[in-house]
């Protein structure tokens, strides 16, 4: 049989880097840590909702939401009159923090979406850990989770990346980072990849897609179109069907470490 190509993965990136995991947990310590797997960054949740700029935190309403890193609230309130997203009252409740740190000189934003409760008041300075608000599902929002996106340079719904290469893996989990590719170094959209435990290959673990063609952003240093984070140290297999052909990918996940993987199609 044909050997499968093994990505092993790369050293932690430094600080300057997206991926130094400037960003903590913004859920109190109680709550329930992991993204939502079936609502990613860049996805669709299946075709039954609007490209996604952020990720999910399933929660039950009231758990305490955190300030992921240090700054100051520029935006403490609703978004009826003010626009943050794709329509009026989008994030309903909703809170954004400027951080205190520069990325290549641009500023950093985070945002936290479908509160029930706001903490914080516009200029107010936060720490990480600082308690912002509580989880609610208010705004376009199905069930009580906190949304949380990364906005770099501007504070606009257009200006996302994907948060999961700023948040710190979960202990003993690395990320997974990818480019799919067709032979001429061209992003393959919206393509499904499933991962599996390599001693079972047979049994597929979890599910990603690749980003749609617009709204979302690649990162500058890794030019993903897909990112899985918090996995499990260990050996994976990644599979994709482009074309009727099957593409597979060994990759080796360290705790606190970034796998690259790119998968090229022929």
């Amino acid at each position: 049989p044909t050997a499968i190509p093994t990505i092993t993965a790369t050293p932690t990136p430094t600080p300057e880097r997206p991926g130094g995991y400037w960003l903590s947990r913004p859920i109190g310590p109680q709550g329930e840590q992991h993204v939502d797997r079936f609502y990613p960054y860049g996805s669709t949740g299946g075709g039954r909702y609007r490209i996604h700029h952020g990720v999910e935190f399933q929660n039950e309403e009231d758990t305490p939401v955190l300030a992921a890193a240090n700054g100051k609230v520029i935006v403490a309130g609703r978004d009826d009159e003010v626009v943050y997203g794709a329509k009026p009252n989008f994030y309903g409740q909703l809170v954004i923090i400027e951080l205190e740190k520069r990325y290549r000189g641009e500023k950093l934003y985070n945002l936290y979406g479908h509160l029930s409760q706001i903490d914080v008041e516009v200029g107010q300075v936060v720490e990480k850990g600082d308690m912002v608000g509580r989880v609610g599902m208010s705004g376009s929002a199905f069930g009580p989770h906190l949304h949380f996106e990364v906005r770099v340079g501007e504070n606009t719904y257009d200006r996302t990346l994907n948060p999961e290469l700023w948040l710190r893996p979960l202990p003993g989990c690395g990320i997974i980072v990818g480019r799919l590719i067709d032979a001429q170094g061209r992003p393959i959209p919206e393509t499904l990849i499933t991962v599996h435990h390599a001693e079972s290959p047979e049994q597929r673990w979890q599910e990603i897609f690749t980003y749609p063609p617009e709204e979302v952003n690649s990162d500058e240093e890794w030019r993903e179109n897909f990112v899985l984070g918090d996995v499990p140290e260990g050996t994976y297999i990644l599979m994709t069907r482009v074309g009727g052909t099957l593409s597979q990918r060994e990759v080796v996940v360290a705790a606190g470490e970034i796998a690259l993987a790119i998968m090229e199609t022929k």
